[in-house]
Parts: C-alpha cells; sequence; structure tokens
C-alpha cells in the first residue's frame, strides 16, 4: 500500500530467527503482527550464518571421511571437491528452509513488509518500499530484532576479494590455497575447520592465549591438540598491527617481533556488531551502549513500548555477555510475544543455555565451566571421561576427545562441556539436566543404550555420584 497507514498489535523490525519466532508466538497468542525485513525471512542466521556455514562444515566432514576411509576397509581415492556443487548443496538447504518460512507467515497470518524500516516513534515504523512509503502502527508494542553484522578491523575491511569475513567466505568463488585467519572464536575455528577439509593451509591469529576463551580451560586445550593433528597452526597471544592485500595475497603484520605473514587470503572472525545505525533508535531516545540497545530482562528498552532481542541487545544488570546465538533470539522473541500477550514470563537464564562450535572435533557446552563455578564461590568437584573409552567412538573414527562434568560437592550439576563426535546431539541432555539443578547421585539412575555417544556423559554422572562404572 503506497503512502498508507495500517494499525497492528505488534510491528516486529527484523525477520532474523528472534523476529519471526516473537511474530509467529505472537500470532498463536491472536496478535495481529507485522513482520517487517529488508531482505529475506531468516536473517543472517538462514542466509548468511549459522545454516550455510553448517552446510559447509558437513561437506567438509564428508570429505574427510572419504579421505579417511581406508581406515575402515573402503578403499577410494583421494576426494576430488567440485566447489561449485558444494555451493549448489548449500543454497539448496538454504532455499527449502526459506520456503518453509515463508509457508508459516502465510500459515500464521503475519503480514510481511518487505522494505527498509525505521523507528520512527515508540508506536510507529515506517517502512520504504517499492510501492512508497507505508506506515505501521502497533497498539500494544514495537519489538526490534535487526541482529548484527560482521564487523572489520579499523586498518583493513572484508571486501570478498583478497580480504573474507563470514558472508563472503560462503559466497567465495574457490577455496583457497593458504587462508590466515584473525580470530580465534567460534566462527573463526568452524571456517578454519573447513578450508583445512578442503586442502588449504591454515593459519589462526588470537591475542589471547587459548582458542575459544569461553569454553572450559580443558576443552579448549584439547580442541587445538586436535585441530593442530589436522594440520591447523596457531599462533596465540599475538596482536595484529597492520594487514594488507598484495599483488597475489595478503600480508599480515604482527605487534613486537612476531613478525609478518602471508598467504592467499585473509578472513576476519573478530566478532559481531550491533545493527542500529541509522534505523531512528537513537532519536527515538532509546538507550544504547556502544551500538547495543540496553534492555531489561523483560527486553524492554528505555522507550516505553518498545522491546529488543536478539544479537541487537546488551541486557541491563547481567554481569555476563549476551550470547549472540540464533536460539537465544528465537527463545526472546517467544517470551517478548508472550509479555505482549500478557501471560507471566519467566527471565531467560543464559547460563544454562547450550552452545556449540562445528568443527572437526565439535564442541558443546551448557552450564558454569570449572573456573567460572569456582569464581562463583562453588566447592567444586570434576569428573572426565573419554571418547577412547567408547566402542561407539571408536567405531566413527577413534574417539578424541571427552565429556566434563562440573558439580557442587554434595550439590547439584554446574556445567557439561564436551569435544568430541556428535557433541551437538549430544548436550541437549546436559541442557536438562543443568536447568533442573539435578544431582549426580539422581542423573546417575539415567540409563544410556549401548553403545551410543552418551555414554560418555552418564559415565561422568556416575563416577562424580561415587560409583564410576568404568572410570
Amino acid at each position: 500500500m503506497a503512502n498508507g497507514s495500517d494499525s497492528f498489535d505488534v510491528v516486529i523490525l527484523g525477520a532474523g530467527n528472534g523476529g519471526y519466532a516473537c511474530a509467529f508466538r505472537a500470532a498463536e497468542l491472536g496478535m495481529s503482527v507485522a513482520l517487517v525485513e529488508r531482505d529475506k525471512i531468516g536473517g543472517t542466521c538462514l542466509h548468511r550464518g549459522c545454516i550455510p556455514t553448517k552446510a559447509l562444515l558437513h561437506a567438509a566432514e564428508l570429505t574427510d571421511e572419504i579421505r579417511h576411509s581406508g581406515d575402515f576397509g573402503i578403499l577410494t581415492q583421494e576426494p576430488q571437491v567440485d566447489w561449485g556443487k558444494v555451493l549448489s548443496f548449500k543454497e539448496g538447504v538454504v532455499s527449502q528452509m526459506h520456503k518453509g518460512l515463508q509457508g508459516l507467515v502465510r500459515r500464521h497470518k503475519v503480514t510481511y513488509v518487505e522494505g527498509d524500516g525505521r523507528l520512527a516513534d515508540s508506536r510507529t515504523v515506517t517502512v520504504t518500499t517499492g510501492d512508497g512509503e507505508r506506515s505501521l502502527r502497533a497498539e500494544r508494542g514495537v519489538v526490534l530484532a535487526s541482529g548484527s553484522y560482521a564487523r572489520d578491523l579499523p586498518f583493513i575491511q572484508a571486501d570478498g576479494k583478497r580480504v573474507h569475513n563470514s558472508l563472503y567466505g560462503l559466497q567465495a568463488e574457490d577455496i583457497p590455497s593458504s587462508v590466515i585467519i584473525i580470530g580465534g572464536n567460534y566462527i573463526g575455528l568452524e571456517f578454519a575447520s573447513v578450508y583445512r577439509s578442503f586442502g588449504a593451509e591454515v593459519t589462526v591469529l588470537e591475542m589471547l592465549d587459548r582458542i575459544a576463551p569461553a569454553e572450559d580451560a580443558d576443552v579448549s586445550k584439547q580442541l587445538q591438540r586436535s585441530l593442530e593433528a589436522r594440520g591447523i597452526d596457531f599462533r596465540l597471544g599475538v596482536e595484529v598491527s597492520d594487514a594488507g592485500a598484495t599483488e597475489d595475497g595478503v600480508e599480515v603484520r604482527l605487534g613486537g617481533d612476531d613478525g609478518t605473514l602471508t598467504a592467499e587470503r585473509l578472513f576476519l572472525a573478530v566478532g559481531r556488531g550491533p545493527n542500529s545505525e541509522g534505523l531512528g533508535y537513537e532519536e527515538a531516545g532509546i538507550e544504547l551502549d556502544r551500538g547495543f540497545v540496553v534492555v531489561d530482562k523483560g527486553f524492554r528498552t528505555s522507550v516505553d513500548g518498545v522491546y529488543a532481542i536478539g544479537d541487537l541487545v546488551t541486557v541491563r544488570d547481567y554481569d555476563g555477555v549476551h550470547p549472540q546465538l540464533a536460539h537465544v533470539a528465537s527463545l526472546e522473541g517467544i517470551k517478548v510475544a508472550e509479555a505482549l500477550a500478557g501471560e507471566d514470563v519467566v527471565p531467560v537464564d543464559y547460563v544454562n543455555i547450550p552452545h556449540v562450535i562445528y568443527s572437526q572435533p565439535e564442541v558443546a557446552a551448557v552450564g558454569l565451566t570449572e573456573q567460572a563455578a569456582k569464581d562463583a564461590g562453588y566447592d567444586v568437584v570434576t569428573a572426565r571421561y573419554s571418547f577412547a573409552h567408547l566402542a561407539r567412538a571408536v567405531m566413527l573414527g577413534g574417539g578424541e576427545g571427552f565429556v566434563k562434568t562440573v558439580a557442587a560437592r554434595d550439590g547439584a550439576v554446574l556445567g557439561v562441556h564436551i569435544v568430541g563426535p556428535r557433541a551437538s546431539d549430544l548436550i541437549s541432555e546436559a541442557m536438562l539436566i543443568t536447568n533442573w539443578e539435578a544431582w549426580p547421585s539422581e542423573v546417575a539412575e539415567i540409563i544410556h543404550p549401548h553403545p551410543t555417544l552418551s555414554e560418555a556423559i552418564g559415565e561422568t554422572f556416575l563416577s562424580l555420584a561415587g560409583k564410576p562404572l568404568h572410570g
């Protein structure tokens, strides 16, 4: 509708995981909903993040399995990678998921508005569409869900040529022969794993003294050993002072006496910033902190009637760092929809939300690390069980890694940390246990089918309960 005005119960700016989850739940609760998106429903996660990256990681894992199939008595030649078909596979996954979301928009009778949205005031979002400007009025509330972007460095920006980030890495026309990755957290490690599987020489630079710094220290060490065994080189405790493209690649200069590195390509994995600039937030009086929208534990902004969720936000009076995870945004979107419907909403427990690094091997964790539990004042006990002791893990290729469970002495399980095969599929059980504050003696009664990878989790519970079976 050109130059029209529409009224809804809820208007949501941004159709990523948080935005569409909020829209669908609000519609289920009987509210009329307008969902505004300048790109495609699904946002960064579906089109430029989680889903396409994991599709590439799956193709990379298959490549490695074929490469090592002789270990299982299956004789093949060195796999030949058709990068164009790999990209087509990735796009096929994204397309299928996108069509599914479009169908859900129709099923929930959500009004989907394509265009550049902007917060005009506490109850109005204006959208510049192909037909003109559309004004959307929110009777109950506006929800900001505009997400985040891949950060650059002050002295070099991703351009899709010699310098890539997570966006360009998903669209690259080829795999480089060598790549330097700046950043040793989950994005950098996942792309390092992909590049290495497809034959690139990979060097990861991390300014801290360990990779995956948010993980339990034992997990970080094991992950580094495993990735080094695959041929990935790590330079820890280094700072990048400058970087630039050369005639045939890139050159990265390190601080101090750490020298200079060269490669065919540079990949920036230095975090994500909030998409808040130019969207009218500051002009509407919304409090920002370094570009992040400040919210309370009910996701209310400083302006009455305006909520914010997902990668965009920082939570007031929360001591930790707000996790930039798609499933966190979805949960927050659901809770905002329920709050707008007048329901009593329990605040999000960010400590007990699981997260995953989808490298080879995978990492998954929920709850407190050993050090975080000690810092919180707990008398801590831990138990580890190696996948090398599990028949199922050995069948899958050797059983590297372990499960580590952290508990309070004579108390509840506080955290579970996994590095090894299919960790992403194992963590949900641990999430239930930490969220329910179960004691090891209680969960030791749970029987895990044999032979499975889940037995490793059970073994840690048995050990902490004082009755180890194979420990």
